[in-house]
Parts: structure tokens; sequence; C-alpha cells
């Protein structure tokens, strides 16, 4: 029988250490995965966001939560594992004429995505997989009041998994969606790999689709600033009209290794051209460490923009960062916390002679 005692992030450890026991794979299942147990569910959750300030929670890859004074949401949440994409309906596969392609998860599961009490939307910026996740759809369905938005295709997946019509919400470029304590700007994205992806489409939706149809970009303007969440777009020159359309201060956007043959992640030029492109003060990458085949290391990032505009500011985090904006725009590279603070030199037992003593 699986054991229940956990703090907020993962089993306690004299319960870990003490237990004789039984031990099955689904004990093995429940305890340990996802590794980080509640965690980030809970600091969600309970975080008190004050007026002015927005919080970000990176999962890695292209997965997002944040949470404003009034809402509680996701961004592409990928809650999948490793993945084999196949010519005849994969965009990726496609534009390289690759059979077959692995890829291959290296980052964490940070949430337990079955157990939010609270959530109130899903954002999709398209209908690939690792953004488009039926693991994340089924559980929020199950455990919230969740509504669902994405373009055309997107919703086509959505429904196919029965998901309600009154829990969907389509949208297109152009489109303004109004929430207590923001505003979100639905814009032209440029994804062509998502165009030409056909999986998990149902029958009867065709077969000829936009870039409209297939992706979206969001971007979400809050009293904290406005953040512009661009999915897997790559480099064209409609994001200059984005731009000049919106005020943008924090862009996060896709980035990755593209071996000779392949287009599918936005390389650091082309990820620094965005960026200025639409004006931001801060570019976020993401993505670039969660696949194998695609992993690059992001301090490619950094040296691109301090070369070409040392005005603007990268932020690279790590799988399960908070990111509160604007506070932590200058920090440059996130550190996990060592606890320092919980710290007590009067209990420190730090060598085996005090301890002996009388």
């Amino acid at each position: 029988m699986s054991i229940k005692k956990r703090d907020e992030w993962g089993i306690l450890e004299a319960t870990y250490m003490l237990s004789n026991r039984e031990i099955t794979r689904e004990d093995w299942l429940e305890e340990c995965f996802p590794p980080w147990g509640t965690y980030i569910n809970q600091q969600m959750e309970e975080a008190v966001v004050p007026k002015g300030k927005a919080y970000l929670w990176w999962f890695g890859g292209p997965s997002w939560g944040m949470k404003t004074p009034s809402e509680i949401f996701l961004i592409d949440n990928y809650a999948g594992p490793s993945m084999v994409t196949r010519y005849e309906n994969s965009g990726d596969c496609q534009s390289t004429g690759a059979d077959r392609l692995h890829w291959i998860r290296l980052n964490p599961q940070v949430i337990d995505i079955w157990k939010f009490k609270r959530m109130d939307y899903l954002f999709i910026t398209h209908h690939h997989a690792d953004h488009c996740d039926i693991y994340t759809v089924k559980a929020l369905l199950a455990t919230t009041q969740a509504k669902f938005i994405g373009p055309k295709m997107t919703v086509g997946v959505l429904k196919g998994w029965g998901v309600p019509e009154d829990r969907i919400i389509e949208v297109k470029p152009g489109d303004k969606l109004i929430f207590k304590s923001m505003e979100v700007v639905v814009e032209e994205n440029f994804d062509m790999n998502a165009v030409k992806t056909t999986v998990g489409l149902p029958k009867g939706m065709g077969s000829a689709f936009t870039m409209a149809d297939a992706a979206v970009s969001f971007i979400f303007n809050t009293d904290a600033g406005n953040f512009a969440f661009l999915g897997d777009g790559t480099y064209d020159n409609g994001f200059f009209g984005v731009g000049q359309r919106n005020k943008v201060d924090v862009t996060i956007l896709n980035m990755g290794h593209n071996p000779a043959g392949s287009n599918d992640k936005l390389t650091p030029f082309d990820a620094y051209r965005i960026g200025k492109a639409l004006n931001t003060k801060v570019l976020i990458p993401d993505h670039y460490e969660n696949w194998g085949c695609t992993y690059m290391e992001p301090d490619q990032l950094e040296t691109t923009v301090r070369q070409n505009d040392p005005t603007m500011k990268t932020v690279i985090l790590k799988p399960g960062a908070l990111f509160v904006y604007p506070d932590d725009q200058d920090i440059g590279r996130y550190k996990y916390p060592d606890w320092q603070e919980r710290f007590d030199w009067r209990k420190a037992r730090y060598t085996l002679e005090k301890q002996q003593k009388p």
C-alpha cells in the first residue's frame, strides 16, 4: 500500500527511511511522480498577488503558469512523456523528410496536474501534443472549472477529446478577451509546422488550413506589464506588425538547436530579432532544454543579445522557477533556493566534539 505522508514537496524522510514495507510498481509511481509533488501547485494556489505584480512559473519546456490579482491560468502546459512523431501526420517530420523523430523528454514534471483545486483557464497556442496536452486537459476537466482557449485546429482536437462546448473559447488573431484583471490580445503567430500537422484532428474538419487556424500568440495585458507568449512561432517579418500593434514588456518564446535540415526552433539570433520586432524589455527563452534532439545552452542567447542590444534584458529560468514581474526583471539567471533562511546556528550540531560534550 502506498504511503501518504508527504510534506508540500515530497515524501517525509523519516517515513521514507524507516518504513519496512512491500513496494509495488504502482506504489513507486504514486510516491515518486511527479518528482516535485504538489509544491508548485500549492505555491500557485496560495500566492496572493498584489496589484501591480504578476507571478509566472516556468515548468520547463513550453509550459507556464501565471497568476494575476484575480486569475490563475496555464499556458501550453505539457504533462506528457517522451514522444515519437511520424511523417504522415507531423509537420516536423514533413519539414525535414524524416520518417519518424524521437523526442526524448529531459525536463522534470514539476506540477501534479491532477491536484489543482482551482484553475481558471488553459491557453493553448497550437495543437501540437506538447502544447495541447491530453493529460492536462483531462485532469483540468475532471478537477476544475477551467475553460480552454485556442485557435480553430486546437478547438477541433479539444472537441475530439470530449471537452464540452461551453468550456471552449475559440480565438483568432485580432480577438480581445476581457478578464477581471487583464485583457488578452490574440495575435498572429508564424508556425509552419503547426499548419502541416494533422494528427488528432477530427474527420470532416478539412485539410486546408490557414496560419490563423493553426497557431496564435497571446499577449496578456496586466497592470504589472504586458506579456507575450509566442508558442512555437518561427521568425517572420509579421512579428514586426505584432510589435507595432502592441506594447510588450516581456516576450516568452521558443529557442533551440536546429540540426542541419531542420527549422523547428528559433535560433538565438532569430529569438533576439523577434524581441527587437516586439520592442520588448525582457526576453525569456523556453523549450531549449526539454527535448534531447533540440537541446541548447541558453548562454548563446545571452551573448547574442549583449552583442546586439545591451539595453534588452535576458532572463534565464530553471524548471519550477517563480518569476515575479517587475521585481525580477534584472535577475539575469534564476537560482534555486538554498533555504539558508531556515538555518539556525544555535541548534546546529556542527562538530562531533560539540555533540559529545556533556
